[in-house]
């Protein structure tokens, strides 16, 4: 179907042509087709979150626990706990489904775009709204995003070895086939998920979704579950072994009550349904059941946050292992420069002429010995400013719309066509010239495009001005000139002479020298020729000058490098310039030092693996390198224990990025192909933007750590306070619905504002985290185990006091001198460093909710109703005062914790992430 038609009957069959549908058509289209993508298995719902809730199992447990209470008698309990597990499903489901939503947000963001024609027009629209008859536009580095039955093909193949198993690109066609042609054999059709590896073409698609070919065969390619981070497995090994020994001290507190408790005034039944119930709800408190979900939770929020800087996560672990980079490898066009060729430099007239003005912005002075060329002077190189504008394919646009704009700031401008003819147009512009001067004057005939044997390219244009036919040609300075016979020199031709050419030639390898990319500009009259070709124009020409063009590095690139050192990571450029321009450039942002090694492609295929990987530390810049060579150096990186991140925008980069810790593709000059393999994709090119990804990436963890560690803290005072209490025969110091509510609310709300906490500004001045090691290390442990013990031994001195003459209004106060612990405790866990040092308002999430943790204790305390609920009495001042004196013990310990453990990264910056200082 479709491959065995005609393009006309193809048109009639789907009610389109070759300038595509309009866009109501294409709503309409939308609703009978469907959107274009495959049906997504296993989606995350909001009702089976929900669901999902019941299937913890400490909710199990709880919902255990209220049955007993319900079947002994104990209503009030059983309303209770009831209300308790309504409300950990509530805040489960609600912290899960707002992380399920901001990975849906993050993938509408890096969802594959489809050029195609519609309104008459060429428009960029996301893949998934493509529908059979519309024309679609692919080119290399594509991935195709519907089956496509081609119209127009130049020099295309494409690579279906993911569909057909044929490994060599298939060369497309587009006359019609016969009808026994199989897939394979379909050279007229493009077919979903394929990548176009050459040439570009055009075509109307025919399937969409399910109905195409990688549709037919979906569960081959239908998406794979996200599979846990290498540190949501540490954290479920640490939870598995904490459960075994916190369910063990469970059972020990169990059996211990059995002998201990007083049951004197109490049934047999009744004390044994009690105690079983109390020792799930320990078993509930205490379990470190949320630190995977905090993990989860904390990736997807610092994904969304990292999305927010321009740094899109497509997989989770990326948000983790940017916090843990120890090399970026870089890109130096677009990505450490601005992509924005600038012609800084002109020779013309056996003079040199500085260009002001940066970047598209279309301002700037021509300066010549120090002195401003006026208006009159410029009007001598307007033939030099005529044939860098017409002599291009390029566009200057307004990005505010007004093109007549002299608005100085570049970033209102941009380029359609390539950076090196775009900069021979601003030149233009800023020489007076634009299209209202030629439009009417000139008149296009014929272009002889560029290739990389002549080097050349040339135009034929009707001068009506001098009603001339003439040839401007652009190219290669040595190319040029060996067809120049003659020199433009202040307004006057003749011959050129040997002198001339060695002036130009020194001059040229001047602009060289100072890493300027530099083009030969002359022309011609081809007024007497019959037939324009390469053999017949592009000789005796006529010189006019040359120009000089650089790349200029990215604002605030240098300072990103700067700030890389001091964080311990080294910057690796790659790139494929010569090796003067990129040396140049690197001492421009402050890359290259005294001792760095500067290899070009060349010279690294000569090196050995073996000593590739004993000089990798070394090499700071590699020049004229190929795509190809990336994953070599990645592997090299990895075999000296570097966590790798590396930049690409193409096709080829794509195995570099899958092999890299963290690959990042380019957002806006990236390919398909590189964003469907990479896990990032870095939205402005910028790589001042990775770094402060990179930074967000080790806040990210440091709000993990933060929040672990607190958690834990809590959990094992909570337990340490039961235990010591049964061991040493006192009667229990909480009831059952008080354990619940400090699990549920005291212990959680403080620890979800953990996780909002600022970024600490130290946190680019370290090295970076060994990811071989555990989140939390034997001493933090250790120190962990020391404060919850504390924690529960004060909370028991405090209940001694008052438990022998109202043991409720000693529960009460236990109950509270736990809580305020907590409260105290959170504070001092916001920062790895003093306290002090730290504003204690700036995290307004923690503020509210400790001031909810502490309001929720104060209602339990003094609101009769729920006095009889969870069995308070009011507590007066005296008690106030006891409490808060032990309980800011919790305070103090965490600060002093802080002298004994540096948990920033224990280990020793390697010699070769220590980069030296500037000079």
């Amino acid at each position: 179907m479709y491959f065995d038609e005609s393009v006309k009957d193809v048109f009639l069959r789907l009610n389109s042509n070759d300038k595509g549908i309009n866009t109501l058509e294409a709503k309409k289209r939308i609703k009978d087709y469907g959107f274009n993508e495959l049906d997504k298995k296993n989606k995350n719902t909001a009702l089976k979150i929900f669901i999902n809730q019941f299937k913890n199992f400490l909710i199990l447990l709880l919902i255990a626990a209220a049955l007993i209470s319900l079947f002994v008698g104990e209503h009030l309990e059983f309303y209770g706990i009831l209300a308790i597990i309504i409300l950990s499903v509530i805040l489960g489901f609600i912290q899960e489904y707002s992380a399920e939503k901001a990975m849906d947000a993050l993938q509408k963001i890096s969802a594959p775009y489809a050029k195609v024609l519609r309104d008459g027009g060429e428009i960029k629209i996301p893949s998934r709204e493509l529908v059979p008859g519309d024309i679609v536009l692919i080119e290399e580095g594509d991935i195709v995003p519907a089956d496509i039955r081609l119209i127009d093909s130049d020099s295309l193949e494409i690579d279906e070895s993911s569909l057909t198993g044929e490994s060599v690109p298939a060369k497309k066609l587009v006359t019609q086939l016969k009808p026994e042609s199989s897939v394979a054999d379909q050279k007229n059709m493009a077919f979903s998920g394929t990548i176009v590896t050459r040439g570009d073409g055009k075509g109307i698609v025919t399937f969409t979704g399910q109905k195409t070919e990688f549709g037919k065969i979906a569960q081959t390619i239908s998406e794979i579950e996200e599979t846990a981070t290498p540190l949501e497995i540490k954290f479920a090994k640490m939870s598995r072994e904490l459960t075994y020994i916190v369910l063990g001290l469970v059972v020990v507190v169990f059996v211990i009550g059995l002998i201990t408790l007083d049951r004197s005034n109490v049934q047999w039944g009744k004390f044994l349904a009690s105690l079983f119930i109390f020792s799930l709800s320990l078993a509930v408190a205490a379990v470190p059941s949320a630190l995977s979900a905090i993990v989860t939770i904390s990736l997807s929020r610092g994904a969304k946050r990292l999305a927010s800087k321009n740094m899109i996560i497509k997989r989770l672990p990326a948000a983790e292992s940017l916090g843990a980079v120890t090399v970026i490898c870089s890109d130096k066009t677009g990505t450490l420069t601005r992509n924005q060729m600038t012609i800084t430099r002109m020779y013309t007239g056996k003079k040199v002429i500085e260009v002001k003005g940066s970047g598209y912005a279309p301002v700037g002075e021509f300066v010549v010995d120090n002195k401003v060329l006026d208006d009159k002077n410029l009007k001598g190189l307007e033939l030099l400013f005529r044939i860098g504008y017409l002599c291009n394919d390029a566009k200057l646009v307004s990005n505010t719309g007004d093109s007549k704009s002299s608005d100085s700031s570049d970033g209102k401008w941009s380029i359609i066509g390539d950076p090196t003819e775009g900069s021979l147009i601003v030149l233009a512009r800023k020489g007076k010239l634009d299209e209202k001067y030629f439009e009417g004057t000139f008149s296009k005939v014929q272009e002889l495009p560029f290739d990389s044997d002549r080097k050349l390219m040339s135009v034929i244009y009707e001068n009506y001005i001098n009603e001339k036919t003439e040839a401007y040609v652009k190219g290669a300075p040595d190319f040029i000139l060996r067809s120049c016979s003659k020199i433009l020199i202040d307004g006057k031709i003749r011959l050129i002479t040997k002198s001339d050419k060695d002036g130009i030639l020194r001059s040229n390898n001047i602009f060289a020298e100072d890493s300027l990319r530099v083009l030969a500009l002359a022309y011609r009259d081809v007024s007497s020729l019959k037939k324009y070709d390469v053999s017949s124009v592009e000789k005796d020409l006529i010189f006019v000058g040359l120009v000089g063009m650089i790349d200029p590095p990215r604002e605030g690139v240098k300072e990103a490098i700067m700030q890389c050192g001091t964080a311990g990571i080294r910057v690796m450029m790659i790139t494929g310039d010569h090796p003067t321009t990129a040396k140049a450039i690197g001492r421009q942002i402050g890359l290259l030092r005294d001792g760095d090694i500067v290899l070009t492609g060349q010279e690294l295929d000569k090196l050995s693996n073996l000593e590739l990987e004993q000089q990798i530390d070394n090499i700071r810049i590699i020049a004229r390198a190929l795509p190809i060579q990336k994953t070599r150096i990645v592997e090299a990186l990895q075999k000296k224990g570097h966590i790798v991140a590396m930049t690409g925008d193409g096709v080829n980069d794509a195995p570099a990025l899958k092999k890299a810790d963290v690959g990042i593709a380019m957002g806006i000059s990236g390919t398909d192909v590189s964003k469907e393999v990479a896990k990032t994709i870095l939205a402005d090119d910028n790589f001042a933007t990775i770094v402060n990804a990179i930074a967000e990436g080790r806040n990210i963890y440091d709000r993990i750590i933060k929040s672990t560690k607190y958690l834990l803290a809590c959990n094992v005072g909570e337990v340490t306070t039961v235990f010591f209490a049964v061991l040493l025969s006192f009667p229990l110091p909480l009831i059952t619905l008080q354990l619940l509510l400090m699990n549920l609310l005291t212990d959680g709300l403080p620890a979800l504002g953990l996780g909002s906490e600022p970024a600490e500004d130290d946190v680019m001045k370290h090295s970076p985290r060994n990811p071989k090691e555990n989140p939390l290390t034997k001493q933090m442990l250790w120190l962990i185990l020391i404060f919850g013990v504390a924690m529960g031994l004060g909370t028991l001195f405090a209940f001694s006091i008052y438990y022998k003459s109202n043991l409720q209004l000693g529960q009460t106060v236990a109950f509270t001198t736990l809580v305020m612990f907590e409260m105290f405790a959170v504070m001092s866990a916001r920062s790895f460093a003093s306290f002090k040092k730290i504003s204690p308002l700036s995290n307004k999430w923690l503020s509210l909710g400790i001031a909810a943790s502490i309001g929720i204790q104060l209602i339990v305390i003094y609101v009769p109703f729920l006095q009889q609920v969870f069995g308070t009495v009011p507590l007066g001042f005296m008690e106030w005062i006891i409490i808060l004196s032990i309980s800011c013990l919790g305070f103090i310990m965490m600060e002093i914790s802080k002298y004994f453990v540096k948990e920033k990264y224990q280990f020793n910056t390697p010699p070769e992430i220590t980069l030296p200082k500037l000079q």
